[in-house]
């Protein structure tokens, strides 16, 4: 059984858009941020609709969000409401709230906001942020407000972001192996929440009365070396640099109306356009890979051998302030990360 993640209903034009002006486990990996903070509020039709779930689904929406909490060190809230309807027909959907910049404007933030050896690639160089607006002037480009937060685009805050909606008549498993028959809820809560973090594509449609509307993704989709695919159809790919190297073939949304920027089918994944049954739908390396390049500030773990020399310094720093805490009664408290 495949089940479609229709996650914003474009074709409903469910958009909702304002205008802005401008410790105790060893493991080789760096400790998780606590400055990036997710926050749900589920909400009375979600609690009613689950019923004897409700518990389980919001635990497993809480660990999703908890994902993108550990993967990215933005000091930012991001804000969701979790809804749920009575039914199957809806499976999963999101909503969120957009913001409006100039093209140099939001270029100029990516270039400012790069961190990783990926953001390095798409600002520079030969990378998919081009030097000058793609649509030649004609477009209007459009961000998330979480999206605007992570890159300083407007201050953070505690307003609503979005929505994420599920149809709790659905057969899911909300931890634990996916049973045969059931949907992994976990990756389809990753799939919504991810949209509203940024990761949708508006690929020259119409936001309210504004056409050749595009969203910061869009910049990242190609059909092969400088050949972009702004708008939907066929054989377009998540690419860093200006399509020389495809990393992860979109959806053809020209074909079958849905949204441009979720994968085509394949390796079981939670950005995936379709949820298969019975399989579990991870959040992949490549997905990381476009949050990151999209403006969130990705946690990348240090190789190897550099993470054995963190850990023997920390140990060797430990042992220090252990002899230091043997002369002082007043110890330091270390808030462990929200999610």
């Amino acid at each position: 059984m495949v089940r479609k993640i229709n996650s914003l209903q474009l074709r409903g034009h469910r958009w909702i858009v304002r205008m802005a002006v401008l410790g105790g486990v060893l493991v080789l990996s760096l400790p998780a941020f606590a400055g990036f903070v997710i926050t749900p509020t589920f909400t009375s039709n979600f609690v009613t609709n689950f019923g004897s779930n409700a518990a389980a689904a919001e635990a497993a929406w809480i660990d999703a969000a908890n994902i993108f909490e550990t993967n990215f060190s933005d000091s930012i809230h991001v804000n969701i409401t979790v809804d749920g309807v009575a039914g199957t027909s809806v499976f999963g959907r999101s909503n969120t709230l957009l913001d409006l910049f100039s093209y140099s404007t939001m270029r100029n933030a990516l270039f400012a906001d790069a961190k990783t050896a990926d953001d390095a690639a798409a600002v520079g160089p030969g990378g998919s942020v081009s030097a000058t607006d793609p649509t030649g002037g004609a477009g209007k480009w459009w961000v998330t407000t979480s999206e605007a937060k992570a890159l300083g685009l407007i201050p953070d805050n505690l307003s609503t972001d979005g929505t994420t909606t599920f149809g709790a008549g659905n057969p899911f498993t909300f931890s634990g192996p996916v049973a045969p028959g059931t949907f992994d809820f976990e990756g389809i809560a990753s799939h919504e929440i991810s949209e509203v973090l940024g990761r949708l594509g508006i690929s020259g449609r119409t936001i309210g009365t504004n056409a050749n509307s595009y969203s910061l993704i869009d910049l990242f989709s190609y059909t092969g070396a400088s050949t972009r695919g702004l708008t939907p159809g066929a054989g377009e790919d998540f690419s860093i640099d200006n399509g020389t190297t495809l990393l992860k073939l979109y959806n053809n949304a020209a074909a079958n109306g849905l949204d441009t920027r979720d994968w085509a089918p394949g390796t079981n994944d939670s950005f995936n356009q379709f949820s298969n049954s019975g399989v579990t739908n991870p959040v992949s390396n490549v997905d990381l890979r476009e949050l990151d390049v999209i403006g969130y500030d990705r946690v990348i773990s240090p190789e190897p051998a550099s993470a054995i020399f963190l850990l023997l310094g920390l140990a060797a720093l430990g042992g220090l302030r252990r002899k230091k805490q043997a002369k002082s009664t007043e110890f330091p408290y270390i808030s462990p990360p929200l999610g």
